[in-house]
C-alpha cells in the first residue's frame, strides 16, 4: 500500500514481537531436532572410564591377614553404529525435517498475520480519529447554533425549548466523543503492542498531531485498484496449507518409525578397554578389545508396539483432517476478502455521493434556518444526516482498506509477494 507509518511500525514488530520470537524459537526448536535425528544414521563413539578404590576383610580362621586393599581403573573407546535395516532411522530424521517445514511455515504464517495486523490497525486508527473529528466539527456547529439561538431568544424570535433542544444535542455529541476518543485511545494501544513503540511515536507516524486536534480528516488509504486472479495453485503456496501437509507428511513417518520399532534392531558394537588392577602389593595391567554385531527384539511387550502403531496411525488420520479444514477455511477465507472487496467499493462510491448530498442539505437548511425559513427540529435532523453519512464514508474507504489486507492475508501474500521455497530441502 506504499503507506510510510505501515511500513516503519511493521519493520518495528518484527524487529521486536514476541508471538514472533516464540514461532522462531519453535524453528530453531525444529532444526535442532533434525540434526539429533540425523546423528543416529551415523555411528557413535563413547569414552568409558572409570576407577574404584576398595577394601575388604578376610574373616577366614586359617588366614592372619585381616584387611587388603585394591584398586582397579580402565578407561577405552566404544563404538555403536545401528544398521538402519527396516528403516527406523531414517523415518525419524523425515520425521523431524517435515516438522522442521511446518514450523517454518507456521513462522511465515505468524510474520503476515502480524504485518497484516500492524496494517489493520494503521486503518483502524486513521478512521478512529477521521470519526472523531467529526464529531468536534459537529459540536462546534451545534455551539454556533446554541449562540445565535440564544440571541434570538433575548430578542422573543426563539423559545427556551429550542434552546434546551440544541443543548440536549450537544450533550450526546459529546458522548459520542468521548467514546470515540477511547476507541482511538486503544487503537493506539493495540499498534504500541504490535509494535512496541511509544504511544507519541505511534500517533506521530500515523499522522495525528495530538490527541485533542481538529484539524482537517486524515487521508485512509486506497487498496489496489485491480482485482488479481487467484488459480488454485495459490493454495499450494500458503503458509497455514503448507504446516498442515507437512504435519501430514511427519504423522506418515511416525507410522514408518512405530512399525520399525517393533522389528528386530541390528547393532554394530566395537569395544576397546584398558585395564589396571593393584592389589595385595602386585599390578595387573591388560587390554581387551571385543567387536561383533548385536541383535534385539521385542519378544513379548503386551501390546504396547501394535498400540504404538494404532496411535501414530490415529495422530495421521487427524492431521489429515486438519489439513482438509484448512483448506476450507482458506478457500472460505479468500471468497469473503474477495466479496468484502466488491462490496467495499460500491460503498465507497454511495457513501460519497451521500456525503456529498447531505453536507449540501445541511448548507441549505443552515441557510434558511438562520432565515427563519425552516424550523430548528428541521436544521438538526440535517446535521444529524450530514455526520451520519461522513461516519459511513469513513466507514466505507476504511472497510476497502481492510478487505485488500484480508485478501492478503487469506492467500498468505502470495498476491503480493514472490513466492519462496521454505522446505527444509
Amino acid at each position: 500500500m506504499n503507506d510510510a507509518a505501515i511500513n516503519t511500525l511493521t519493520d518495528a514488530a518484527f524487529a521486536d514481537n514476541p508471538t514472533l520470537l516464540q514461532a522462531l524459537t519453535r524453528v530453531e526448536e525444529a532444526r535442532a531436532a533434525v540434526k539429533v535425528n540425523s546423528a543416529a544414521t551415523l555411528p557413535s563413539v563413547d569414552l568409558d572410564a572409570s576407577m574404584t578404590r576398595a577394601k575388604s576383610r578376610n574373616t577366614s580362621a586359617t588366614s592372619t591377614s585381616t584387611t587388603m586393599l585394591s584398586t582397579s581403573a580402565s578407561a577405552g573407546p566404544s563404538l555403536s553404529w545401528e544398521v538402519d535395516l527396516f528403516g527406523r532411522v531414517s523415518e525419524s530424521v523425515a520425521a523431524a525435517q517435515n516438522h522442521l517445514d511446518a514450523r517454518t511455515a507456521d513462522a511465515a504464517s505468524s510474520r503476515l498475520t502480524l504485518a497484516a495486523d500492524v496494517a489493520n490497525g494503521v486503518l483502524y486508527l486513521r478512521a478512529c480519529e477521521n470519526s472523531r473529528r467529526v464529531w468536534i466539527n459537529d459540536i462546534s456547529s451545534r455551539e454556533k447554533t446554541l449562540a445565535l439561538t440564544r440571541l434570538r431568544l433575548d430578542s422573543g424570535f426563539a423559545s427556551s425549548v429550542d434552546e434546551a433542544r440544541i443543548q440536549s444535542g450537544i450533550a450526546t455529541s459529546r458522548t459520542n466523543l468521548a467514546t470515540q476518543t477511547d476507541q482511538c485511545s486503544r487503537q493506539v494501544n493495540g499498534l504500541v503492542t504490535l509494535s512496541g513503540e511509544g504511544p507519541d511515536s505511534v500517533r506521530r507516524l500515523v499522522g495525528i498531531s495530538s490527541p485533542a486536534s481538529d484539524a482537517e480528516p486524515m487521508s485512509l488509504l486506497e487498496a489496489p485498484k485491480a482485482t488479481p486472479e487467484i488459480p488454485a495453485t495459490v493454495l499450494a503456496s500458503h503458509p497455514n496449507i503448507i504446516s498442515d501437509e507437512r504435519e501430514v507428511a511427519a504423522a506418515w513417518a511416525d507410522i514408518a518409525v512405530a512399525r520399525a520399532d517393533r522389528m528386530p534392531r541390528i547393532s554394530l558394537i566395537a569395544v576397546l578397554t584398558g585395564q589396571w588392577i593393584r592389589a595385595g602389593g602386585s599390578s595387573l595391567d591388560f587390554n581387551t578389545w571385543s567387536i561383533g554385531p548385536s541383535l534385539t527384539g521385542p519378544l513379548f511387550d503386551g501390546g504396547a508396539g501394535a498400540a504404538n502403531v494404532e496411535s501414530a496411525q490415529a495422530r495421521y488420520r487427524r492431521a489429515t483432517a486438519s489439513l482438509q479444514g484448512t483448506l476450507r477455511t482458506t478457500v472460505e477465507d479468500v471468497e469473503n476478502a474477495l466479496a468484502a472487496q466488491a462490496s467495499a467499493a460500491a460503498r465507497v462510491q454511495s457513501t460519497r455521493e451521500g456525503g456529498i448530498a447531505a453536507r449540501t442539505t445541511f448548507q441549505v437548511c443552515d441557510s434558511q434556518w438562520k432565515a427563519g425559513a425552516v424550523s430548528l427540529f428541521e436544521l438538526e435532523d440535517s446535521r444529524r444526516q450530514f455526520a451520519l453519512a461522513q461516519d459511513a464514508e469513513i466507514s466505507a474507504r476504511r472497510d476497502q482498506g481492510l478487505a485488500w489486507i484480508a485478501l492478503v492475508k487469506a492467500t498468505g501474500a502470495a498476491i503480493a509477494l514472490p513466492s519462496e521455497t521454505i522446505s527444509h530441502e
